[in-house]
């Protein structure tokens, strides 16, 4: 019987990404060493193959925010990736039948699945059924709920659960017998984004991740790591990063 660690990383997006914030956050895992390394999704932006992308944004090039997502992956060397929304959006028009535009979308598919194959990396589609990593008694998703009851929500959905894409740092106790906690877990993109610049509500992102230690018998415990005006709280006491 022995315990492991772990570490998540989520939405990273690619160009997009806080550059400090990822230097703590590598930092950190070269001194927690953890066992289990897992990308939570949206480690690229792909700004241009949104739905409802402006014209501008479709105009511009993918290259930069592809190489620095493939970049951050190397780097981080996962054992399981869970694609995020963002992520999916190369994964779906791959799949599409849209010419040349879809030829370049298989290339780039093609690379990230042999970078997991080279880091025997766990790829999981997003999807709400199949993009889940157990962790012990716990679960881990890219998330598909946003908003200030995301996390509660989630954790009424799949018990205790850790989750990104809403960028924020929530963490809710569902009442029961059992115990049950939702955590939201903070970002490694920029919190202020284009997209985001009138949007009050985007006041709560928060740089940070989870991680904890797992039993083999199944359970674990969790901290979260915070970007507190420069310095990172960790259990050992107020350390900067």
């Amino acid at each position: 019987m022995s315990w492991k660690r772990f570490v998540v990383g989520f939405d990273v997006h690619g160009d997009k990404q806080d550059l400090k914030a990822n230097e703590a956050f590598f930092k950190f895992c070269k001194h927690w060493k953890p066992d289990i390394r897992v990308a939570g999704g949206d480690i690229w932006d792909f700004r241009p193959l949104r739905k409802k992308a402006s014209e501008e944004e479709r105009r511009e090039g993918m290259a930069v925010d592809y190489r620095a997502g493939v970049d951050w992956f190397a780097r981080f060397k996962p054992t399981h990736y869970l694609r995020g929304n963002h992520c999916e959006r190369l994964f779906d028009l791959a799949l599409e039948d849209r010419g040349i535009i879809s030829e370049y979308a298989i290339q780039g598919v093609n690379e990230i699945e042999e970078l997991c194959k080279r880091l025997r990396c766990s790829m999981y589609p997003y999807h709400k059924r199949e993009g889940i990593v157990r962790i012990g008694n716990l679960k881990v998703i890219h998330g598909f709920l946003s908003g200030v009851t995301a996390a509660r929500r989630t954790a009424l959905a799949y018990g205790s659960v850790l989750m990104g894409h809403g960028h924020g740092i929530q963490h809710v106790s569902i009442e029961g017998i059992d115990n049950r906690v939702g955590r939201m877990c903070g970002c490694l993109c920029q919190l202020d984004m284009d997209y985001n610049r009138a949007n009050v509500s985007s006041l709560v992102h928060r740089h940070g991740w989870p991680y904890g230690v797992v039993h083999d018998s199944g359970k674990y415990q969790i901290w979260q790591a915070e970007d507190v005006g420069g310095r990172w709280m960790l259990p050992t006491g107020i350390e900067e990063l």
